[in-house]
């Protein structure tokens, strides 16, 4: 039984993939779990394998807006006041690197740096890029980009294992870092449930049952689609529902601008409480932007959601979404372009007659190909075998 201390820079109750992470490997590890604080009691979320040690950020203007990582400088303390010789640092993100590869200098242990995304391009969105603001966003986007580049660039040398969550994104870290064989563990759903029918959309906002509901959940910031979504809303047919579930800086300003009697906002959900609104809607909608290399790249939770619900997709041409819904054949790829065309679009899904079949493809292949069960298996080898 190896010993394993898991960092990450947020809350655990907001990163479901690290929940994961940290269940599947504790089933025949121990696994410390490093956290940032909350009032929550982090540690009835798992069994007894899993032990989880709560810190609090060395918060201040500098460190918020350029040195990330000092706000992390209470952590090593807290990790080597343990007295344990860890088999493996597992990292969550580019923000703790720094803080894992001195651990694994002081400990000895093996340091396992999962990237979830390419940290360094979504800097820009951190700062502001218009208004008067910009006088000091762009230059201090320009800074940290430069900085942080570099200094992800020097401290992926000491790492013994990189993980990321998809193919383009490990093509873009081995040609930019000149690493081999990183590992993909896809953001996968777990124990994926029989699909039963729900109603809790329409009985939360008191709709009639035969109401269409196009569903958008997840994030709700800038370059997600929602925006784009709810501008075309006036030109979608009056039987379809635009209903938006997620928390983000976006949420209040979208709510006063768009909320009408067809588009909706219910804010963020527990995430165990989620696939029952999910069940509920008819279609999923994904619609990121290219905003940044990261967001080209990306491969969103909400495409595995929607898949594991049944509920047919209707995407953009989002490299790494595409490519799954064109091999399975579970959804529908649009030009998002302009409102008109996202509307259009929109009408003529919701008239298709496979959009069962489409749901059910999606199904399928969560059940047998795309979910975490199979994708862990990676995750526990490399810790077995090293």
């Amino acid at each position: 039984m190896k010993k394993i201390a898991v960092l990450l820079d947020i809350p655990i109750l907001h990163d479901g993939r690290v929940r994961r992470v940290v269940e599947s490997l504790s089933e025949q590890n121990e696994v410390d779990l490093f956290c940032v604080k909350t009032t929550f009691d982090d540690s009835s979320l798992f069994g007894k394998n899993v032990r989880v040690f709560n810190y609090e950020l060395n918060i201040n203007w500098i460190n918020r807006n350029l040195l990330f990582q000092k706000k992390f400088e209470n952590l090593p303390q807290l990790v080597l006041g343990k007295n344990i010789k860890y088999d493996f640092i597992y990292c969550n993100d580019y923000p703790l690197l720094e803080v894992s590869v001195a651990l694994k200098e002081k400990i000895g242990a093996k340091l396992i740096f999962d990237s979830h995304e390419i940290y360094i391009a979504t800097i820009n969105q951190f700062f502001p890029v218009s208004g008067w603001k910009v006088i000091y966003g762009k230059p201090l986007i320009w800074l940290n980009q430069w900085y942080h580049g570099n200094r992800e660039k020097e401290l992926v040398k000491q790492v013994d294992k990189m993980i990321t969550v998809c193919d383009s994104l490990k093509h873009y870290f081995e040609e930019k870092y000149d690493l081999q064989n990183i590992l993909v563990v896809r953001n996968c759903p777990k124990n994926i449930q029989s699909i039963y029918k729900s109603n809790g959309i329409r009985q939360e906002l008191k709709l009639k049952s035969d109401t269409r509901i196009l569903l958008y959940q997840g994030d709700v910031n800038v370059s997600r689609g929602v925006d784009k979504v709810a501008e075309a809303m006036p030109l979608v047919n009056e039987h379809i529902h635009f209903v938006v579930i997620g928390g983000g800086n976006k949420l209040k300003e979208f709510k006063d601008k768009y909320s009408s009697s067809r588009i909706h906002f219910l804010g963020k959900k527990v995430f165990d409480e989620l696939n029952e609104y999910t069940l509920s809607a008819d279609i999923g909608i994904l619609l990121i932007e290219g905003y940044n290399v990261s967001k080209k790249y990306a491969l969103p939770n909400k495409l595995f959601e929607y898949m594991a619900a049944a509920k047919p997709i209707i995407s953009n041409q989002l490299l790494e979404p595409a490519r799954i819904i064109n091999e399975i054949n579970c959804g529908v790829l649009i030009d998002d372009s302009t409102k008109d065309s996202i509307a259009e679009a929109i009408n003529k899904v919701f008239e298709r007659n496979d959009l069962v079949q489409l749901g059910n493809n999606g199904y399928n292949a969560v059940l047998n190909k795309f979910n975490w069960e199979v994708e862990v298996q990676k995750l526990k080898e490399l810790v077995a075998n090293n």
